[in-house]
């Protein structure tokens, strides 16, 4: 079954610009374990959420979030878009 993308207005702030890349890494997981265990995502969709530094929003990373075939929230981390 192929997976629709959906975009939210779901935003998560952490960390701040002048933090180390790798503890802004952690902070995000951090925050994307807790919102994978309250979303709520259809089985088709995937739901694109940003990370924002808090006091200067810079993108940190894109998570993409979804539901397994076993019917659990997962999520990956796309870094690759971060405007730091």
């Amino acid at each position: 079954m192929k997976k629709e993308k959906h975009r939210t207005d779901i935003s998560i702030k952490c960390g701040k610009v002048t933090d180390s890349f790798e503890k802004l890494e952690m902070l995000c997981k951090e925050k994307a374990k807790n919102l994978s265990e309250t979303i709520e995502i259809s089985n088709s969709e995937v739901i694109s959420v940003p990370f924002w530094t808090s006091e200067i929003p810079e993108l940190i990373c894109i998570g993409n979030f979804s539901k397994s075939e076993g019917g659990s929230i997962v999520y990956e981390l796309d870094f690759s878009q971060s405007t730091l």
